[in-house]
């Protein structure tokens, strides 16, 4: 009786996040001005270079493929196939969008593997968080040393002081990667008793294991990173500097200052590279390349994790 009470209250979750899902995709695509302006543009640059839009399409997947793998690694279990936990990732983010901080996420994918310890799977998806935010302030940071040592393109926004500021961020962030037991360790001694089970589930990543999800984390970085310059090469013709590929990473990074859920920050994505590419291409094609990823990277799976929350119901995990 108590299992079959379980399985229902289960189920109208889905049901009920997958509608609110859905419904939150709906109101952003009408909110936005696409069948009048982008839909023809769109149409254009597919005629002149629809192998490129193949490509960033085909992009999408390995762009979250990788955060499948890298999830299911840090589960450590062969007990879901790659193509269930794919879409479980997609369910996740489905919910995540439209919630703050992507707290959704856990969420979803505790709904959609609900024979596993949701504590296991808060401590699986935060540390693959974890390890993506230290590629994109990582690689962020490093990018604007680059950019301040070999080019001269915003001299009027760096000083000294600032400079010193990056580098410092930049190796206390290696220096945390590099001695995170250690820390947690020293922390772990100051917290309530209720969160050493927490502290415990997070020490037992080995390294390596860590390693390979850091890895995963990368090639995802370059999979999302290489979308948004071919996008912005596609619809400004090919008249973007290669160099430029420098300021990608550090579009990244101011994004992620901004701590509003994903789907719904695309004014703030378009202000950033406005700021960051204004001097090389116009604002209309960083409004294009910038809606056209915000598009086939979390709506378009957010939809279809949307389906998945829905049809999950009959399907056993």
């Amino acid at each position: 009786m108590k299992s079959n009470s379980y399985n229902r209250w289960y189920t109208l979750l889905k049901w009920l996040f997958s509608l609110v899902s859905l419904g939150y995709f709906i109101y952003l695509i009408q909110s936005h001005d696409w069948y009048d302006t982008f839909i023809p543009l769109f149409i254009s640059a597919w005629n002149k270079f629809a192998i490129y839009f193949i490509l960033v399409f085909f992009m999408v997947f390995l762009n979250w493929n990788f955060e499948a793998q890298k999830f299911k690694l840090l589960l450590n279990s062969q007990r879901w196939s790659d193509r269930y936990l794919f879409f479980t990732v997609l369910g996740g983010m489905a919910i995540s969008n439209f919630t703050p901080a992507r707290s959704g996420e856990y969420i979803g994918r505790s709904l959609l593997l609900k024979k596993t310890s949701p504590l296991k799977i808060v401590i699986a998806t935060v540390t693959g968080n974890i390890a993506q935010v230290i590629m994109t302030y990582g690689l962020g940071l490093m990018c604007l040393c680059i950019i301040f040592l070999f080019f001269d393109w915003y001299d009027a926004w760096f000083n000294t002081a600032y400079l010193i500021g990056v580098i410092f961020i930049f190796f206390a962030l290696v220096s945390v990667t590099f001695y995170s037991k250690k820390i947690v360790a020293y922390i772990n001694r100051f917290l309530p008793n209720k969160l050493h089970t927490l502290i415990k589930l997070m020490k037992h990543y080995e390294r390596k294991r860590f390693g390979k999800v850091i890895l995963l984390s990368f090639l995802r970085y370059l999979v999302f990173s290489s979308q948004l310059f071919m996008l912005l090469q596609v619809f400004s013709d090919f008249s973007l500097p290669t160099y430029t590929l420098f300021l990608v990473p550090v579009a990244f990074l101011l994004q992620t200052i901004v701590p509003i859920p994903a789907v719904s920050d695309i004014g703030v994505r378009v202000a950033v590279c406005s700021m960051l590419f204004e001097g090389f291409i116009t604002e209309t094609v960083i409004f294009q390349s910038v809606t056209f990823i915000w598009a086939i990277n979390l709506i378009i799976p957010g939809i279809l994790g949307s389906f998945f929350l829905l049809i999950s119901n009959f399907i056993n995990d």
